[in-house]
């Protein structure tokens, strides 16, 4: 993302993410269907999904070559999208504190990192609300 640091809008930020994941959908393709569950926030059950997922995420840098969340991008992020309002930040970091637990759990696909982008989905969508992080409650795409 490369706008200047604590300047990016929702708007911007919600571009970015549209761009990357349907970027991806070259690469992993999935149904209209899927699309549009993951834009209603509905946690993927299909690994496609979740590989589309992971293909966005590890090109956004929010999880690394090893297919783990990288917590420090969470932080940039946050950084990133506080636009002057230190409680945001604040929220920001919170949340990525919070889904930084992903990287304990097991999974069974390795540094493919598909299992790890439904976990990290899952995290942001149920814990962003208790955070009240605007950012992250956004509809991940297509609005």
């Amino acid at each position: 993302m490369s706008a200047k640091l604590g300047g990016l809008t929702d708007a911007e930020v919600k571009a970015e993410l549209t761009k990357t994941i349907m970027k991806c959908t070259k690469e992993v393709p999935v149904d209209v269907s899927e699309l549009l569950q993951l834009q209603l926030l509905k946690v993927p059950k299909k690994t496609e999904t979740k590989c589309l997922l992971a293909c966005a995420y590890k090109n956004l840098k929010s999880l690394n070559e090893k297919g783990m969340y990288d917590i420090e991008h969470g932080y940039k992020l946050a950084e990133m999208t506080k636009n002057g309002d230190e409680k945001r930040l604040q929220n920001g970091r919170k949340l990525a504190d919070i889904c930084s637990k992903i990287n304990d759990v097991e999974v069974s696909d390795g540094d493919k990192g598909c299992e790890r982008a439904g976990l990290l989905f899952k995290c942001v969508v149920e814990n962003a609300p208790k955070v009240q992080n605007v950012f992250f409650n956004l509809p991940i795409f297509l609005s």
